[in-house]
């Protein structure tokens, strides 16, 4: 029987695997851009409520993904420096 995969923890993790969590935040938040992008476009085209809230969810889930790129060079900062 398979051994389930371990999570990711931040206060465990390597720099490798730091590495690897920041090259993937930067694959999601340029997706999210643009997907944002195409929303904004069609809100623009077609004036849609429903493009305009995405729109807004789309700018909050930037904000996270921000906030959480943040903490994850902090944990690369303490890694690099011990």
């Amino acid at each position: 029987m398979k051994e389930p995969k371990a999570r990711f923890v931040l206060a465990e993790a390597t720099l490798a695997e730091v590495n690897k969590q920041l090259r993937l935040n930067m694959l999601v938040m340029v997706a999210v851009v643009f997907v944002l992008f195409m929303n904004i476009m069609k809100f623009m085209a077609e004036k849609s409520v429903l493009y305009a809230v995405l729109a807004v969810i789309m700018i909050c889930l930037l904000f996270f993904i921000q906030k959480a790129r943040g903490i994850l060079i902090l944990r690369k900062q303490e890694l690099t420096h011990k």
